[in-house]
């Protein structure tokens, strides 16, 4: 059962639902999600990437998901967005306009909430979903592509995966609401936590770090 806009502040308020911080309305059955500081935008460089490959004898680029540690990655090779290359405009297709990032067609970069949301590691009731907007999905404007679910009993700053499979260069900045979140109740709190590689519970940026002092419980 999805919830509504009353059962959601309910959630909040009672704190079965964590929203930080606490939204100041509702949708009717949903949250709205704004986008975090410029600063918080990562790009991957392919050009490191390769670089690193080569320096170990490898000519074709790839990525390898047998035992992939995304956070080692990232860290790696996710990078601030570019400003504008002027003498090469085509080089960039994600690229830093003073307050603004500007997503050409066919560009790719990872943006977090400035939320951090979620449900209690404690005997959780709700799961999460992270949905776009529809208006801005019709210009192209794809979030989170592949992994809307917010498992149960976790929580934190979500990373949205963002594209542009518009015609159009789209300008975003911090505090757009491009994302919502939608609720919904399991039948009974999960009786297992798994214990596998994966994003690390109250995540405080796009490479996956935890605050410092925070144990790192792991949940897909």
């Amino acid at each position: 059962m999805y919830l509504s806009d009353r059962d959601l502040n309910y959630a909040v308020e009672g704190g079965d639902l964590i929203v930080k911080p606490p939204p100041t309305q509702f949708g009717p059955s949903g949250i709205d999600l704004r986008l975090d500081r410029i600063d918080e935008a990562k790009v991957w460089s392919a050009e490191m990437h390769l670089a690193s490959l080569k320096g170990m004898g490898i000519e074709t680029p790839y990525v390898e998901f047998d035992g992939f540690d995304y956070q080692q990655f990232a860290e790696r090779y996710a990078v601030p967005v570019p400003t504008l290359d002027k003498g090469s405009p085509e080089k960039h297709k994600v690229y830093r306009d003073g307050d603004r990032v500007i997503v050409c067609p066919g560009g790719f970069f990872l943006w977090q909430t400035k939320e951090e949301v979620g449900t209690p590691t404690d005997r959780p009731r709700y799961i999460c979903f992270i949905n776009g907007k529809s208006t801005r999905a019709r210009l192209g404007l794809v979030i989170h592509l592949t992994a809307p679910t917010i498992e149960a009993g976790w929580w934190g700053k979500i990373t949205l995966e963002i594209a542009n499979f518009g015609p159009f260069n789209l300008a975003l900045k911090e505090d757009d609401a491009i994302a919502q979140i939608v609720v919904a109740s399991i039948s009974s709190p999960p009786a297992n936590k798994k214990e596998v590689r994966g994003i690390p519970v109250a995540q405080a940026s796009v490479t996956a770090e935890a605050p410092k002092g925070r144990r790192k419980k792991k949940a897909e």
